[in-house]
C-alpha cells in the first residue's frame, strides 16, 4: 500500500510573510479600482467548463485588484466552494449579504452543508487527493487512497489527462448519511432514496455517502473510480458532451483502477442486453436525454447503462483506444457533437447506433442463471450496517415458503432441517436470490458439508460477483481450508463493500501478521477497534462565531489556510470575520511560512485587512 499521511487540510504553496496594510473604523482600506462585470463572468465561465485552476488564477488577480467589491466576493465564494474551502466561501457570501448583495439562499445552503463537514472533518492526503471524513469513515478514507491514486494514473493515462498537476489536490468528501449528501448536492433525500444515488461528481469534487449509512455497504471503491472518471470527462471536454456519452465513458473506464478498462459490466446487465438484442428492443440515445434517472424503471436504466458501456467498447475496438480522448478534445473545442463524431469515427450518431447494434449481434454475452441487480438500501441505524442482508422478497410463493421456513429453522439452530427447506427453494429458484444461496451455504458449513458450501458460494459469486455476504462466507471457508491468500482476497473484497464489519478487520489483521506485513496488520487492528465503536451521535455544526465587536479580513495571493487565535482553520480570502477587539494571533498553516505566527491589534468598531505579498 502506498504511503499516506493523515492531517488537517493543507493549502497551496508559495506563501510569504503577512503584511498589515491598515485599518479604519468600518472600512477596508485597500484602494483599488473596481473590475468590470465581464471579468467576473469570465471566472464563472471557467468554473462551468470545469477549469478550476484557471478560474482560481483569474479570481486571485481580480480579487487583488478589487477586494472591496461585493460582486467579486461572491465570485470568489464560488471558486472557494469548488476548491473545498467552504468556510472561506461562507464568510465571503455572508460579507456580501451584509453589504446588501442578493445571495442565492439555495446556493448558500449547499455551501453551509459542506462547511459543516469541513469544520468537523479530518483528511487523508495522497499525492493527488484530499479525502475528507468524519470519525469512523477514516477506514474508508484510508483504503480509498490507493484506489484513487491507481485511478489517477491508469484512467488519467488512458484519457490523457492527469488532472491534479498544478498544485491543487482533487477533493473527495465522505458524507455520513444521505441527508449530508443531499444538502451538499442540491438533491432531496427523497430523490436520493428513490433513485439509489449514492455518490455525485459535482462542483469539481467527488462526494459519496458513507457505507455505514447503507445496509451491508456498497461498492464504494468502484463508485469512487466511476465518479473520478466523470471529473476527468468534465475537465477534458469542458463539460460539453451529452449524458449518455458521459455515462458510457465513465462506466467503461471505471474498472481501470484495478485492471483493464471494460470489465465493469455485471452479469445482470449482460443478461438485460442479451435480451434486448434478441428482441431488438433498445433504449435509444435520444431517450436517455437529459438524464438516465428519468427513464421509466430501474431495469430500463440498467439496460441504458449496458448499452452506452458497449457503445464505448465497440468504438474503441473498431477505431482505437485513442479515439475517446480525441472526441473529448473535439468537444472541448466546441465542435458540435455530430461533426466531432464524423471527425473522429467517420460517421454520425445514427450510423454509430446502427453499427453498434450489428456489433452486439456478434458479441458473446455471459448469461448466468439467477443474475440479479444488487440494490443499495439506506438505513438510519448503523447497527444494521453490518448485519447479513435480509432474505429478499421472493415472488414465487413456493420458493418464498421454503426459504422462510428454512430461515426460521436456522434461527432456532436446527441447521439440518434448514438445509432441507433451503434446498427445496434452491431447486426451484436456482441462483436468482443471493441471500438464499448464502443462507444455504451457511447451513452447509454448520452441518460440516464444506465441499457443498464451497460449490454453492462459487455459484453465488458467479451470479452476484459483488455480494459481500458471499465473499464473507468464502473468506471463512478458505480460512478453514488453510488457504490464506484466497481468504485474504475475499476479506479484502468484503472490505471494499462493507468496511465496518469487525470480523473482516480481525481476520485481515491475523492474515497480514502471518504474511509478515506488520504495518498492514497494525492498521487492520486499529480499524477493528474503530469499527467496534458507534459513530458519535451528534449534529455537525459550524464553529460558533465569536461575539465580535470588530472585523478582520484576510487576503493572500495564493489563498492558503490560516488560523485566527487558535480557532478552526480557514482559507483566505476570509472576509470581515467577526473577532473580539484586541491582539489577534494569525498562524500560517501551509507553505514555506507554515507554523509562523503574526500578531495584529484590532480596535473596537474597526475592520482590519491583512494582505499577504
Amino acid at each position: 500500500m502506498m504511503p499516506l499521511h493523515k492531517g488537517k487540510k493543507g493549502g497551496p504553496t508559495g506563501w510569504s510573510p503577512w503584511l498589515l496594510v491598515g485599518s479604519v473604523a468600518g472600512a477596508i482600506v485597500i484602494a483599488a479600482p473596481a473590475r468590470a462585470a465581464t471579468d467576473v463572468r469570465a471566472v464563472y465561465e471557467l468554473l462551468n467548463d470545469w477549469q478550476l485552476e484557471d478560474a482560481l488564477a483569474e479570481a486571485q488577480a481580480l480579487f487583488a485588484q478589487a477586494p472591496d467589491d461585493p460582486e467579486v466576493w461572491i465570485m470568489a465564494a464560488h471558486v472557494q466552494h469548488q476548491r473545498g474551502e467552504h468556510l472561506s466561501a461562507l464568510s465571503l457570501l455572508d460579507a456580501a449579504a451584509r453589504a446588501d448583495e442578493t445571495i442565492n439562499a439555495g446556493y448558500r445552503s449547499l455551501v453551509e452543508t459542506s462547511a459543516r463537514l469541513q469544520a468537523n472533518a479530518e483528511s487523508v492526503m495522497t499525492p493527488h487527493f484530499e479525502i475528507r471524513y468524519l470519525n469512523k469513515d477514516e477506514i474508508v478514507a484510508y483504503y480509498a487512497g490507493p484506489i484513487l491514486e491507481a485511478a489517477y494514473s491508469n484512467i488519467g493515462g488512458d484519457l490523457d489527462l492527469l488532472a491534479a498537476e498544478r498544485g491543487e489536490r482533487i477533493l473527495v468528501e465522505i458524507y455520513p448519511d444521505a441527508r449530508g449528501l443531499a444538502g451538499a448536492t442540491g438533491l432531496t433525500v427523497k430523490e436520493i432514496e428513490t433513485s439509489g444515488t449514492i455518490a455525485v461528481c459535482k462542483f469539481h469534487r467527488l462526494m459519496i455517502t458513507s457505507p455505514l449509512a447503507t445496509l451491508n455497504g456498497y461498492d464504494w471503491g468502484d463508485t469512487l473510480a466511476h465518479e473520478f472518471v466523470h471529473l476527468l470527462i468534465s475537465k477534458k471536454s469542458h463539460d460539453t458532451i451529452p449524458i449518455w456519452l458521459h455515462e458510457g465513458i465513465a462506466k467503461f473506464y471505471e474498472s481501470r483502477w484495478k485492471g483493464k478498462a471494460g470489465e465493469a459490466l455485471n452479469p445482470y446487465s449482460e443478461k438485460l442486453l442479451a435480451d434486448a438484442v434478441r428482441k431488438n428492443d433498445f433504449i435509444t440515445y435520444q431517450q436517455m436525454h437529459p438524464s438516465m434517472a428519468l427513464l421509466p424503471s430501474q431495469e430500463a436504466a440498467a439496460l441504458a447503462f449496458a448499452e452506452v458501456f458497449t457503445t464505448i467498447e465497440y468504438l474503441r475496438k473498431q477505431f482505437g483506444n485513442e479515439t475517446i480522448p480525441e472526441l473529448l478534445v473535439k468537444s472541448a473545442e466546441r465542435v458540435p457533437l455530430e461533426q466531432a463524431l464524423h471527425d473522429v469515427f467517420g460517421m454520425g450518431l445514427g450510423t454509430i447506433e446502427t453499427s453498434w447494434k450489428r456489433y452486439l449481434k456478434k458479441r458473446p454475452f455471459r448469461e448466468i442463471a439467477g443474475a440479479a441487480p444488487r440494490k443499495i438500501r439506506l438505513i438510519g441505524n448503523e447497527d444494521e450496517a453490518i448485519k447479513e442482508n435480509p432474505l429478499e422478497t421472493i415472488d414465487d410463493p413456493a420458493v418464498h415458503k421454503f426459504a422462510r421456513l428454512g430461515e426460521l429453522l436456522q434461527l432456532r439452530g436446527k441447521h439440518r432441517a434448514a438445509v432441507v427447506e433451503y434446498e427445496k427453494a434452491y431447486a426451484r429458484a436456482g441462483a436468482a436470490h443471493a441471500t438464499l444461496l448464502n443462507r444455504l451455504a451457511r447451513a452447509y458449513i454448520e452441518t460440516d458439508r464444506l465441499d457443498d458450501a464451497v460449490h454453492l458460494v462459487d455459484k453465488a459469486l458467479a451470479a452476484h460477483p459483488n455480494d459481500g455476504d458471499a465473499h464473507l462466507l468464502a473468506g471463512r471457508i478458505r480460512l478453514a481450508q488453510n488457504q490464506p491468500a484466497k481468504a485474504r482476497a475475499h476479506f479484502e473484497a468484503v472490505r471494499r463493500q462493507n468496511p465496518f464489519n469487525p470480523e473482516v478487520h480481525a481476520a485481515l489483521a491475523k492474515l497480514y501478521e502471518q504474511a509478515g506485513d506488520k504495518e498492514a496488520a497494525a492498521k487492520a487492528t486499529h480499524f477493528l477497534e474503530l469499527a467496534r465503536k458507534p459513530r458519535p451521535s451528534k449534529d455537525y455544526e459550524l464553529p460558533s462565531p465569536p461575539a465580535g465587536n470588530a472585523f478582520v479580513s484576510l487576503l493572500s495571493p495564493n489563498w492558503g489556510q490560516v488560523r485566527i487565535n487558535g480557532a478552526t482553520p480557514i482559507a483566505t480570502p476570509a472576509w470581515r470575520v467577526p473577532v473580539e477587539a484586541g491582539e489577534l494571533a494569525v498562524e500560517i498553516l501551509s507553505g514555506p511560512s507554515s507554523g509562523t505566527l503574526q500578531t495584529v491589534m484590532v480596535k473596537p468598531g474597526e475592520s482590519t485587512t491583512m494582505v499577504l505579498h
